[in-house]
Protein backbone atom coordinates (compact mmCIF):
# COMPACT_ATOMS: atom_id res chain seq x y z
CA UNK A 1 0.00 0.00 0.00
CA UNK A 2 1.41 3.37 -0.98
CA UNK A 3 1.31 6.42 1.25
CA UNK A 4 -1.54 7.86 -0.80
CA UNK A 5 -3.69 4.70 -0.85
CA UNK A 6 -6.93 4.81 1.19
CA UNK A 7 -6.79 2.93 4.49
CA UNK A 8 -8.66 -0.36 4.08
CA UNK A 9 -9.22 -2.84 6.92
CA UNK A 10 -9.52 -6.47 5.78
CA UNK A 11 -10.73 -9.76 7.17
CA UNK A 12 -8.78 -12.98 6.46
CA UNK A 13 -8.75 -14.14 2.82
CA UNK A 14 -11.21 -16.92 2.08
CA UNK A 15 -8.54 -19.32 0.90
CA UNK A 16 -7.03 -19.22 4.39
CA UNK A 17 -10.25 -20.43 6.05
CA UNK A 18 -11.18 -24.09 6.41
CA UNK A 19 -14.74 -25.36 6.28
CA UNK A 20 -16.08 -23.20 3.46
CA UNK A 21 -17.96 -25.36 0.99
CA UNK A 22 -19.77 -24.66 -2.30
CA UNK A 23 -21.06 -21.13 -2.87
CA UNK A 24 -24.25 -21.67 -4.89
CA UNK A 25 -27.56 -22.72 -3.37
CA UNK A 26 -27.74 -25.87 -5.48
CA UNK A 27 -24.19 -27.02 -4.76
CA UNK A 28 -24.57 -26.14 -1.06
CA UNK A 29 -27.71 -28.27 -0.88
CA UNK A 30 -26.04 -31.17 -2.67
CA UNK A 31 -23.08 -30.98 -0.27
CA UNK A 32 -25.10 -31.04 2.95
CA UNK A 33 -27.42 -33.69 1.52
CA UNK A 34 -24.48 -35.96 0.78
CA UNK A 35 -22.94 -35.38 4.21
CA UNK A 36 -26.04 -35.67 6.40
CA UNK A 37 -28.71 -37.42 4.27
CA UNK A 38 -30.67 -39.41 6.89
CA UNK A 39 -30.21 -36.93 9.75
CA UNK A 40 -33.05 -34.65 10.80
CA UNK A 41 -32.87 -31.25 9.14
CA UNK A 42 -36.21 -29.62 10.04
CA UNK A 43 -38.87 -30.37 12.67
CA UNK A 44 -42.17 -28.53 12.44
CA UNK A 45 -45.70 -28.74 13.87
CA UNK A 46 -47.93 -27.99 10.88
CA UNK A 47 -50.99 -25.95 11.83
CA UNK A 48 -52.35 -26.37 8.30
CA UNK A 49 -52.58 -30.07 9.11
CA UNK A 50 -53.98 -29.97 12.62
CA UNK A 51 -50.60 -29.57 14.31
CA UNK A 52 -49.12 -32.77 12.84
CA UNK A 53 -45.38 -32.98 13.51
CA UNK A 54 -43.38 -32.98 10.28
CA UNK A 55 -39.81 -34.29 10.30
CA UNK A 56 -37.67 -33.71 7.24
CA UNK A 57 -34.30 -35.37 6.85
CA UNK A 58 -31.58 -33.75 4.76
CA UNK A 59 -32.53 -36.16 1.99
CA UNK A 60 -36.15 -34.97 2.27
CA UNK A 61 -35.05 -31.34 2.04
CA UNK A 62 -33.00 -32.07 -1.08
CA UNK A 63 -35.89 -33.95 -2.70
CA UNK A 64 -38.45 -31.23 -1.88
CA UNK A 65 -36.17 -28.46 -3.15
CA UNK A 66 -35.49 -30.33 -6.38
CA UNK A 67 -39.21 -30.92 -6.89
CA UNK A 68 -39.96 -27.21 -6.49
CA UNK A 69 -37.07 -26.37 -8.82
CA UNK A 70 -38.37 -28.77 -11.47
CA UNK A 71 -41.91 -27.40 -11.10
CA UNK A 72 -40.70 -23.83 -11.57
CA UNK A 73 -38.82 -24.89 -14.71
CA UNK A 74 -41.95 -26.61 -15.97
CA UNK A 75 -43.89 -23.40 -15.40
CA UNK A 76 -41.45 -21.47 -17.55
CA UNK A 77 -39.46 -19.63 -14.86
CA UNK A 78 -36.23 -18.52 -16.53
CA UNK A 79 -32.82 -17.74 -15.00
CA UNK A 80 -32.83 -14.33 -13.36
CA UNK A 81 -36.63 -14.18 -12.98
CA UNK A 82 -37.96 -13.64 -9.48
CA UNK A 83 -40.03 -16.06 -7.45
CA UNK A 84 -41.87 -14.36 -4.58
CA UNK A 85 -42.24 -16.52 -1.47
CA UNK A 86 -44.77 -15.60 1.22
CA UNK A 87 -44.73 -18.20 3.98
CA UNK A 88 -44.19 -18.55 7.69
CA UNK A 89 -41.44 -20.67 9.19
CA UNK A 90 -42.22 -24.06 7.66
CA UNK A 91 -40.21 -26.64 5.70
CA UNK A 92 -41.67 -25.52 2.36
CA UNK A 93 -40.27 -22.01 2.74
CA UNK A 94 -36.72 -23.38 2.92
CA UNK A 95 -37.32 -25.74 -0.01
CA UNK A 96 -38.85 -22.87 -2.02
CA UNK A 97 -35.86 -20.59 -1.50
CA UNK A 98 -33.39 -23.32 -2.41
CA UNK A 99 -35.55 -24.60 -5.25
CA UNK A 100 -35.83 -21.19 -6.91
CA UNK A 101 -32.17 -20.26 -6.50
CA UNK A 102 -30.76 -23.62 -7.63
CA UNK A 103 -32.21 -23.14 -11.14
CA UNK A 104 -30.82 -19.63 -11.47
CA UNK A 105 -34.03 -17.85 -10.53
CA UNK A 106 -34.08 -15.28 -7.72
CA UNK A 107 -35.87 -16.18 -4.50
CA UNK A 108 -37.70 -13.19 -3.00
CA UNK A 109 -39.09 -14.08 0.45
CA UNK A 110 -41.65 -11.46 1.51
CA UNK A 111 -42.68 -10.42 5.01
CA UNK A 112 -45.76 -12.17 6.37
CA UNK A 113 -46.27 -9.02 8.46
CA UNK A 114 -46.99 -7.01 5.31
CA UNK A 115 -50.40 -5.49 4.82
CA UNK A 116 -52.16 -6.08 1.52
CA UNK A 117 -51.03 -2.70 0.11
CA UNK A 118 -47.47 -3.51 1.17
CA UNK A 119 -47.64 -6.91 -0.53
CA UNK A 120 -48.78 -5.24 -3.72
CA UNK A 121 -45.83 -2.87 -3.47
CA UNK A 122 -43.36 -5.73 -2.89
CA UNK A 123 -44.73 -7.74 -5.82
CA UNK A 124 -44.40 -4.73 -8.08
CA UNK A 125 -40.88 -4.02 -6.86
CA UNK A 126 -39.61 -7.55 -7.53
CA UNK A 127 -41.67 -8.16 -10.71
CA UNK A 128 -42.48 -11.66 -9.52
CA UNK A 129 -42.79 -14.29 -12.25
CA UNK A 130 -44.34 -16.80 -9.84
CA UNK A 131 -45.53 -16.74 -6.21
CA UNK A 132 -45.32 -19.55 -3.66
CA UNK A 133 -47.41 -19.05 -0.52
CA UNK A 134 -49.59 -20.86 2.03
CA UNK A 135 -53.30 -21.03 2.61
CA UNK A 136 -53.52 -19.24 5.96
CA UNK A 137 -51.42 -17.75 8.74
CA UNK A 138 -52.60 -15.84 11.82
CA UNK A 139 -56.00 -15.11 10.33
CA UNK A 140 -54.63 -14.04 6.95
CA UNK A 141 -55.55 -15.97 3.80
CA UNK A 142 -52.50 -15.29 1.67
CA UNK A 143 -53.60 -17.45 -1.25
CA UNK A 144 -56.82 -15.48 -1.66
CA UNK A 145 -55.06 -12.14 -1.21
CA UNK A 146 -52.36 -12.85 -3.77
CA UNK A 147 -54.77 -14.29 -6.29
CA UNK A 148 -56.91 -11.16 -5.95
CA UNK A 149 -53.86 -8.95 -6.40
CA UNK A 150 -52.94 -10.99 -9.47
CA UNK A 151 -56.17 -10.02 -11.16
CA UNK A 152 -54.62 -6.58 -11.50
CA UNK A 153 -50.92 -6.29 -12.25
CA UNK A 154 -49.69 -9.16 -10.11
CA UNK A 155 -48.78 -12.77 -10.91
CA UNK A 156 -52.35 -13.81 -11.68
CA UNK A 157 -52.74 -17.58 -11.90
CA UNK A 158 -49.04 -18.10 -11.29
CA UNK A 159 -49.66 -18.66 -7.58
CA UNK A 160 -49.19 -21.99 -5.79
CA UNK A 161 -50.65 -22.23 -2.29
CA UNK A 162 -49.51 -24.78 0.31
CA UNK A 163 -52.58 -26.47 1.80
CA UNK A 164 -54.68 -26.27 -1.37
CA UNK A 165 -55.00 -28.21 -4.62
CA UNK A 166 -52.94 -25.57 -6.38
CA UNK A 167 -49.86 -26.75 -4.47
CA UNK A 168 -50.45 -30.36 -5.49
CA UNK A 169 -50.93 -29.27 -9.09
CA UNK A 170 -47.78 -27.19 -8.94
CA UNK A 171 -45.75 -30.09 -7.54
CA UNK A 172 -47.13 -32.50 -10.14
CA UNK A 173 -45.63 -30.37 -12.91
CA UNK A 174 -42.18 -31.46 -11.74
CA UNK A 175 -42.62 -34.76 -13.57
CA UNK A 176 -42.40 -32.95 -16.90
CA UNK A 177 -38.87 -31.70 -16.14
CA UNK A 178 -36.52 -34.65 -16.46
CA UNK A 179 -33.58 -35.27 -14.18
CA UNK A 180 -30.94 -34.45 -16.80
CA UNK A 181 -32.75 -31.24 -17.76
CA UNK A 182 -32.85 -30.11 -14.13
CA UNK A 183 -29.22 -31.02 -13.57
CA UNK A 184 -28.18 -29.10 -16.67
CA UNK A 185 -30.09 -26.04 -15.50
CA UNK A 186 -28.52 -26.20 -12.02
CA UNK A 187 -25.02 -26.74 -13.42
CA UNK A 188 -25.15 -23.41 -15.25
CA UNK A 189 -25.50 -21.44 -11.99
CA UNK A 190 -22.32 -19.81 -10.68
CA UNK A 191 -21.61 -17.96 -7.39
CA UNK A 192 -21.87 -14.51 -8.98
CA UNK A 193 -25.38 -15.15 -10.33
CA UNK A 194 -28.24 -13.32 -8.53
CA UNK A 195 -30.12 -15.61 -6.15
CA UNK A 196 -31.87 -13.79 -3.31
CA UNK A 197 -33.79 -10.61 -2.52
CA UNK A 198 -34.02 -9.40 1.06
CA UNK A 199 -36.63 -6.69 1.49
CA UNK A 200 -35.65 -3.90 3.84
CA UNK A 201 -37.44 -0.73 4.81
CA UNK A 202 -34.21 1.18 4.43
CA UNK A 203 -34.18 4.85 5.36
CA UNK A 204 -36.95 5.91 3.01
CA UNK A 205 -40.72 5.51 2.98
CA UNK A 206 -40.57 2.90 0.23
CA UNK A 207 -39.18 -0.61 0.67
CA UNK A 208 -35.81 -1.59 -0.75
CA UNK A 209 -35.16 -4.90 -2.43
CA UNK A 210 -31.60 -5.92 -1.59
CA UNK A 211 -30.35 -8.22 -4.35
CA UNK A 212 -27.69 -10.78 -3.45
CA UNK A 213 -25.65 -13.28 -5.42
CA UNK A 214 -25.50 -16.99 -4.62
CA UNK A 215 -22.16 -16.38 -2.92
CA UNK A 216 -23.40 -13.96 -0.25
CA UNK A 217 -25.92 -16.11 1.66
CA UNK A 218 -24.11 -19.42 1.18
CA UNK A 219 -20.81 -17.96 2.41
CA UNK A 220 -22.67 -16.57 5.42
CA UNK A 221 -24.09 -20.08 6.04
CA UNK A 222 -20.60 -21.60 6.21
CA UNK A 223 -19.01 -18.77 8.20
CA UNK A 224 -21.81 -18.37 10.74
CA UNK A 225 -21.95 -22.09 11.46
CA UNK A 226 -18.38 -21.63 12.73
CA UNK A 227 -19.11 -18.34 14.52
CA UNK A 228 -21.91 -20.00 16.50
CA UNK A 229 -19.98 -23.21 17.10
CA UNK A 230 -22.65 -25.44 15.58
CA UNK A 231 -22.19 -29.07 14.53
CA UNK A 232 -24.25 -32.16 13.68
CA UNK A 233 -25.50 -32.41 17.29
CA UNK A 234 -27.01 -28.90 17.22
CA UNK A 235 -30.77 -28.71 17.64
CA UNK A 236 -31.56 -25.05 17.18
CA UNK A 237 -34.96 -23.52 17.97
CA UNK A 238 -35.90 -20.31 16.20
CA UNK A 239 -39.08 -18.47 15.31
CA UNK A 240 -37.19 -15.68 13.52
CA UNK A 241 -38.76 -15.26 10.07
CA UNK A 242 -36.65 -16.51 7.18
CA UNK A 243 -37.42 -13.36 5.19
CA UNK A 244 -34.90 -11.65 7.53
CA UNK A 245 -31.19 -12.37 7.26
CA UNK A 246 -31.16 -13.31 10.95
CA UNK A 247 -33.71 -16.03 10.28
CA UNK A 248 -32.43 -17.29 6.92
CA UNK A 249 -28.68 -17.05 7.46
CA UNK A 250 -27.90 -16.87 11.17
CA UNK A 251 -30.55 -19.36 12.26
CA UNK A 252 -31.46 -21.78 9.46
CA UNK A 253 -28.68 -21.72 6.85
CA UNK A 254 -25.81 -21.91 9.31
CA UNK A 255 -27.51 -24.75 11.21
CA UNK A 256 -27.88 -26.71 7.97
CA UNK A 257 -24.25 -25.99 7.05
CA UNK A 258 -23.24 -27.64 10.33
CA UNK A 259 -25.50 -30.67 9.84
CA UNK A 260 -27.77 -29.70 12.73
CA UNK A 261 -31.56 -29.59 13.00
CA UNK A 262 -33.82 -26.54 12.87
CA UNK A 263 -36.75 -26.84 15.26
CA UNK A 264 -39.12 -24.39 13.59
CA UNK A 265 -41.98 -22.39 14.99
CA UNK A 266 -44.15 -20.73 12.37
CA UNK A 267 -44.78 -17.62 14.46
CA UNK A 268 -43.46 -16.98 17.94
CA UNK A 269 -45.67 -18.18 20.79
CA UNK A 270 -44.08 -18.51 24.27
CA UNK A 271 -46.08 -21.52 25.46
CA UNK A 272 -45.57 -23.39 22.20
CA UNK A 273 -41.88 -22.47 22.11
CA UNK A 274 -41.26 -23.85 25.60
CA UNK A 275 -43.06 -27.08 24.70
CA UNK A 276 -41.00 -27.45 21.51
CA UNK A 277 -37.69 -26.78 23.27
CA UNK A 278 -38.47 -29.44 25.87
CA UNK A 279 -39.93 -32.04 23.48
CA UNK A 280 -37.27 -31.72 20.81
CA UNK A 281 -34.33 -31.53 23.23
CA UNK A 282 -33.17 -28.21 21.82
CA UNK A 283 -29.50 -27.42 22.47
CA UNK A 284 -29.55 -23.81 21.24
CA UNK A 285 -32.61 -21.56 21.55
CA UNK A 286 -32.00 -18.66 19.16
CA UNK A 287 -34.39 -15.96 20.33
CA UNK A 288 -34.41 -12.18 20.25
CA UNK A 289 -34.21 -10.41 23.64
CA UNK A 290 -37.93 -9.63 23.83
CA UNK A 291 -38.75 -13.26 22.97
CA UNK A 292 -36.41 -14.53 25.70
CA UNK A 293 -38.13 -12.23 28.21
CA UNK A 294 -41.54 -13.50 27.09
CA UNK A 295 -40.38 -17.10 27.66
CA UNK A 296 -38.90 -16.38 31.08
CA UNK A 297 -42.04 -14.57 32.22
CA UNK A 298 -44.41 -17.29 31.02
CA UNK A 299 -46.11 -19.39 33.74
CA UNK A 300 -44.67 -22.60 32.20
CA UNK A 301 -41.06 -21.38 32.36
CA UNK A 302 -39.96 -22.81 35.71
CA UNK A 303 -41.64 -26.17 35.14
CA UNK A 304 -40.26 -26.75 31.63
CA UNK A 305 -37.37 -29.21 31.28
CA UNK A 306 -34.64 -27.23 29.52
CA UNK A 307 -31.81 -29.56 30.51
CA UNK A 308 -30.88 -30.13 26.84
CA UNK A 309 -29.96 -26.46 26.41
CA UNK A 310 -26.19 -26.05 26.41
CA UNK A 311 -25.84 -22.80 24.49
CA UNK A 312 -26.61 -20.40 27.32
CA UNK A 313 -24.30 -17.81 28.77
CA UNK A 314 -23.52 -15.43 31.61
CA UNK A 315 -26.46 -14.31 33.68
CA UNK A 316 -28.97 -14.65 30.82
CA UNK A 317 -32.42 -16.11 31.34
CA UNK A 318 -31.56 -19.56 29.97
CA UNK A 319 -28.44 -19.84 32.12
CA UNK A 320 -30.49 -18.96 35.22
CA UNK A 321 -33.07 -21.68 34.56
CA UNK A 322 -32.85 -24.36 37.27
CA UNK A 323 -32.58 -27.26 34.80
CA UNK A 324 -29.90 -25.73 32.53
CA UNK A 325 -26.21 -26.56 32.83
CA UNK A 326 -24.65 -24.38 30.12
CA UNK A 327 -21.46 -25.09 28.26
CA UNK A 328 -18.94 -22.72 29.90
CA UNK A 329 -17.01 -22.47 26.63
CA UNK A 330 -19.97 -21.05 24.67
CA UNK A 331 -20.99 -17.38 24.66
CA UNK A 332 -23.57 -15.76 22.39
CA UNK A 333 -21.57 -14.26 19.50
CA UNK A 334 -21.36 -10.49 19.24
CA UNK A 335 -21.15 -8.89 15.81
CA UNK A 336 -22.18 -6.19 13.38
CA UNK A 337 -24.02 -6.58 10.08
CA UNK A 338 -26.93 -5.55 7.88
CA UNK A 339 -29.20 -6.73 5.07
CA UNK A 340 -26.89 -5.21 2.47
CA UNK A 341 -24.09 -7.58 3.53
CA UNK A 342 -26.46 -10.53 4.00
CA UNK A 343 -25.75 -10.38 7.76
CA UNK A 344 -22.36 -10.35 9.53
CA UNK A 345 -19.55 -7.95 8.67
CA UNK A 346 -17.67 -8.58 11.90
CA UNK A 347 -18.13 -10.93 14.80
CA UNK A 348 -16.64 -12.75 17.76
CA UNK A 349 -16.94 -16.57 17.60
CA UNK A 350 -18.85 -18.22 20.43
CA UNK A 351 -15.64 -19.55 22.02
CA UNK A 352 -14.12 -16.10 22.52
CA UNK A 353 -13.15 -15.31 26.14
CA UNK A 354 -15.82 -13.36 27.96
CA UNK A 355 -13.69 -10.27 28.62
CA UNK A 356 -12.71 -10.00 24.95
CA UNK A 357 -16.39 -10.23 23.92
CA UNK A 358 -16.97 -6.95 25.74
CA UNK A 359 -14.62 -5.10 23.39
CA UNK A 360 -16.40 -3.75 20.32
CA UNK A 361 -18.12 -5.92 17.72
CA UNK A 362 -15.37 -8.35 16.82
CA UNK A 363 -12.86 -8.71 13.99
CA UNK A 364 -13.86 -8.51 10.34
CA UNK A 365 -15.14 -11.77 8.88
CA UNK A 366 -13.19 -13.53 6.11
CA UNK A 367 -13.60 -11.89 2.72
CA UNK A 368 -14.76 -8.57 4.19
CA UNK A 369 -13.24 -5.15 3.58
CA UNK A 370 -14.07 -1.99 5.48
CA UNK A 371 -13.20 1.68 5.38
CA UNK A 372 -13.98 4.39 7.90
CA UNK A 373 -14.92 7.52 5.97
CA UNK A 374 -14.81 11.12 7.14
CA UNK A 375 -18.38 12.27 6.32
CA UNK A 376 -17.21 15.78 5.51
CA UNK A 377 -14.12 15.21 3.36
CA UNK A 378 -14.75 11.63 2.14
CA UNK A 379 -11.23 10.67 3.26
CA UNK A 380 -10.60 7.11 4.46
CA UNK A 381 -9.57 7.31 8.13
CA UNK A 382 -7.10 5.20 10.05
CA UNK A 383 -6.94 3.23 13.30
CA UNK A 384 -9.10 4.61 16.15
CA UNK A 385 -10.50 7.40 13.98
CA UNK A 386 -14.29 7.76 14.12
CA UNK A 387 -16.29 8.08 10.91
CA UNK A 388 -18.93 6.49 8.69
CA UNK A 389 -18.51 2.75 8.10
CA UNK A 390 -18.25 1.68 4.46
CA UNK A 391 -18.10 -2.00 3.53
CA UNK A 392 -17.12 -4.15 0.57
CA UNK A 393 -16.25 -7.78 0.02
CA UNK A 394 -17.62 -11.21 -0.76
CA UNK A 395 -21.09 -10.84 0.78
CA UNK A 396 -21.89 -7.26 -0.26
CA UNK A 397 -25.13 -6.96 -2.21
CA UNK A 398 -25.24 -6.71 -5.99
CA UNK A 399 -27.44 -3.66 -5.48
CA UNK A 400 -31.01 -2.52 -4.91
CA UNK A 401 -33.81 -3.59 -7.24
CA UNK A 402 -34.64 -0.84 -9.68
CA UNK A 403 -31.35 0.99 -9.17
CA UNK A 404 -28.11 0.89 -11.08
CA UNK A 405 -25.59 -1.11 -8.98
CA UNK A 406 -23.06 1.64 -9.56
CA UNK A 407 -25.34 4.05 -7.71
CA UNK A 408 -25.21 1.90 -4.57
CA UNK A 409 -21.45 2.03 -3.98
CA UNK A 410 -18.67 4.58 -4.26
CA UNK A 411 -16.01 4.63 -6.96
CA UNK A 412 -14.00 1.94 -5.15
CA UNK A 413 -16.96 -0.39 -4.67
CA UNK A 414 -17.66 0.42 -0.99
CA UNK A 415 -21.21 0.73 0.37
CA UNK A 416 -21.80 3.62 2.75
CA UNK A 417 -23.74 2.11 5.66
CA UNK A 418 -24.93 5.28 7.39
CA UNK A 419 -23.47 3.86 10.62
CA UNK A 420 -20.67 5.39 12.68
CA UNK A 421 -17.69 3.63 14.22
CA UNK A 422 -13.98 2.92 14.14
CA UNK A 423 -11.46 0.09 14.00
CA UNK A 424 -8.90 -0.24 16.80
CA UNK A 425 -5.26 -1.29 16.63
CA UNK A 426 -6.21 -4.95 17.14
CA UNK A 427 -8.51 -4.91 14.12
CA UNK A 428 -11.69 -4.90 16.21
CA UNK A 429 -14.66 -3.04 14.76
CA UNK A 430 -16.46 -0.67 17.15
CA UNK A 431 -19.98 0.34 16.08
CA UNK A 432 -21.00 3.59 17.76
CA UNK A 433 -24.53 4.10 16.48
CA UNK A 434 -26.67 4.81 13.46
CA UNK A 435 -26.04 7.98 11.56
CA UNK A 436 -29.40 7.55 9.87
CA UNK A 437 -32.85 7.72 11.46
CA UNK A 438 -33.58 4.01 11.18
CA UNK A 439 -35.34 2.54 14.22
CA UNK A 440 -34.32 -0.97 15.29
CA UNK A 441 -37.14 -2.66 17.17
CA UNK A 442 -37.35 -6.34 18.05
CA UNK A 443 -34.80 -7.24 15.38
CA UNK A 444 -36.64 -5.38 12.61
CA UNK A 445 -35.86 -2.08 10.90
CA UNK A 446 -38.58 0.58 10.83
CA UNK A 447 -38.39 3.68 8.67
CA UNK A 448 -39.81 6.75 10.46
CA UNK A 449 -40.52 8.32 7.07
CA UNK A 450 -42.82 5.44 6.12
CA UNK A 451 -44.97 5.92 9.24
CA UNK A 452 -45.03 9.69 8.86
CA UNK A 453 -46.14 9.42 5.24
CA UNK A 454 -48.95 7.07 6.26
CA UNK A 455 -50.11 9.50 8.98
CA UNK A 456 -50.43 12.30 6.44
CA UNK A 457 -53.63 10.58 5.32
CA UNK A 458 -55.08 10.59 8.86
CA UNK A 459 -57.66 13.42 9.06
CA UNK A 460 -57.16 13.92 12.80
CA UNK A 461 -53.37 14.33 12.57
CA UNK A 462 -51.83 17.66 11.62
CA UNK A 463 -48.16 16.81 12.15
CA UNK A 464 -46.28 13.67 13.18
CA UNK A 465 -42.69 12.81 13.96
CA UNK A 466 -41.70 9.19 14.57
CA UNK A 467 -38.80 8.49 16.91
CA UNK A 468 -36.92 5.54 18.36
CA UNK A 469 -36.92 5.45 22.16
CA UNK A 470 -34.45 3.17 24.00
CA UNK A 471 -36.07 0.01 25.36
CA UNK A 472 -34.41 -2.87 27.28
CA UNK A 473 -36.43 -5.55 25.51
CA UNK A 474 -36.82 -4.37 21.93
CA UNK A 475 -33.68 -2.20 21.59
CA UNK A 476 -35.93 0.70 20.60
CA UNK A 477 -39.66 1.45 20.83
CA UNK A 478 -41.39 3.12 17.91
CA UNK A 479 -43.02 6.26 19.33
CA UNK A 480 -45.07 8.82 17.41
CA UNK A 481 -45.13 12.46 18.48
CA UNK A 482 -48.40 13.83 17.09
CA UNK A 483 -49.99 17.25 16.78
CA UNK A 484 -53.76 16.79 16.29
CA UNK A 485 -55.44 18.59 13.41
CA UNK A 486 -57.13 21.88 14.26
CA UNK A 487 -60.37 21.15 16.10
CA UNK A 488 -59.83 17.38 15.93
CA UNK A 489 -60.18 14.96 18.84
CA UNK A 490 -57.97 11.88 18.76
CA UNK A 491 -56.61 9.14 21.02
CA UNK A 492 -53.52 6.93 20.95
CA UNK A 493 -55.67 3.89 20.12
CA UNK A 494 -57.24 5.68 17.14
CA UNK A 495 -53.84 6.59 15.68
CA UNK A 496 -52.62 3.01 16.15
CA UNK A 497 -55.78 1.59 14.61
CA UNK A 498 -55.43 3.88 11.60
CA UNK A 499 -51.87 2.69 11.01
CA UNK A 500 -52.64 -1.02 11.42
CA UNK A 501 -54.65 -0.83 8.23
CA UNK A 502 -51.68 0.59 6.34
CA UNK A 503 -48.41 -0.77 7.69
CA UNK A 504 -47.15 -4.02 9.19
CA UNK A 505 -48.01 -4.55 12.85
CA UNK A 506 -44.45 -4.25 14.13
CA UNK A 507 -44.20 -0.79 12.56
CA UNK A 508 -47.20 0.59 14.48
CA UNK A 509 -45.97 2.91 17.27
CA UNK A 510 -46.14 1.36 20.72
CA UNK A 511 -46.85 4.79 22.16
CA UNK A 512 -48.34 7.99 20.76
CA UNK A 513 -47.49 11.23 22.57
CA UNK A 514 -49.54 14.35 21.81
CA UNK A 515 -48.29 17.92 21.59
CA UNK A 516 -49.69 21.26 20.61
CA UNK A 517 -48.11 22.86 17.56
CA UNK A 518 -46.46 25.46 19.83
CA UNK A 519 -44.77 22.75 21.93
CA UNK A 520 -42.90 21.12 19.04
CA UNK A 521 -39.30 22.43 18.94
CA UNK A 522 -38.45 23.80 15.50
CA UNK A 523 -35.35 25.23 13.84
CA UNK A 524 -35.01 29.00 13.70
CA UNK A 525 -36.47 29.02 10.22
CA UNK A 526 -39.48 27.05 11.42
CA UNK A 527 -39.11 24.47 8.64
CA UNK A 528 -37.65 21.47 10.49
CA UNK A 529 -38.31 19.73 13.79
CA UNK A 530 -35.40 19.58 16.24
CA UNK A 531 -35.50 15.84 16.80
CA UNK A 532 -33.05 15.80 19.71
CA UNK A 533 -35.14 18.32 21.66
CA UNK A 534 -38.37 16.57 20.71
CA UNK A 535 -36.95 13.23 21.90
CA UNK A 536 -36.15 14.83 25.26
CA UNK A 537 -39.75 16.05 25.57
CA UNK A 538 -41.09 12.61 24.59
CA UNK A 539 -38.92 10.88 27.18
CA UNK A 540 -40.14 13.31 29.84
CA UNK A 541 -43.76 12.60 28.97
CA UNK A 542 -43.22 8.85 28.97
CA UNK A 543 -41.33 9.01 32.28
CA UNK A 544 -44.28 10.83 33.84
CA UNK A 545 -46.54 8.25 32.20
CA UNK A 546 -48.74 10.97 30.79
CA UNK A 547 -51.95 9.18 29.72
CA UNK A 548 -52.55 8.99 25.99
CA UNK A 549 -55.69 6.87 25.97
CA UNK A 550 -57.96 9.84 26.62
CA UNK A 551 -59.17 12.01 23.75
CA UNK A 552 -56.92 14.98 22.97
CA UNK A 553 -58.41 17.98 21.19
CA UNK A 554 -56.43 20.64 19.38
CA UNK A 555 -58.56 23.73 19.74
CA UNK A 556 -57.20 26.26 17.31
CA UNK A 557 -56.34 29.53 19.01
CA UNK A 558 -57.97 32.45 17.20
CA UNK A 559 -56.37 35.87 17.49
CA UNK A 560 -57.98 38.14 20.08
Amino acid sequence: MTASSPVTFRGPPLDAVEGIGPLTFGAFLAEIGARHGPNEAIVFDDQLDGGTTVRWSYADLVAASQEIAASLVAHGVAPGERVAILMGNRPEVVASIFGAAMIGAVAAPMSTFSTRPELEQLLELCSARFVLTQRALLGRRFGDELTALGEGSGPGGRVAVVGTESWDTFRAAASTCTGPALQERCARVVPDDPALVIFSSGTTATPKGVLHSNRAPTLQFWLQSQVFGRDHTTRMFSALPVFWTAGLNTAVGSTLAAGGCWVAQETFDPAGALALIERERVTEPYTLPHQTVALSEHPDWAGTDLSSVRCAFGKGAYARHPSVRPDPGWIMPVGYGMSETCAFVSGYPSGTPREQMKVGNGPLLPGTQLRVIDPESGRALGVDEEGELAVSGETLMIGYLGRDPADCVDADGFFRTGDAGHVDADGILHWSGRRTEMIKTGGANVSPAEIEVALRACPSVKLSRVLGVPDPRLDQLVVAAVVPADGATVTEAEVQSFLRERVATYKVPKRVVFFSAEEVPMTSGGTKVRDDELLTLVLERLARDVPTDVPVTNRRQEPA
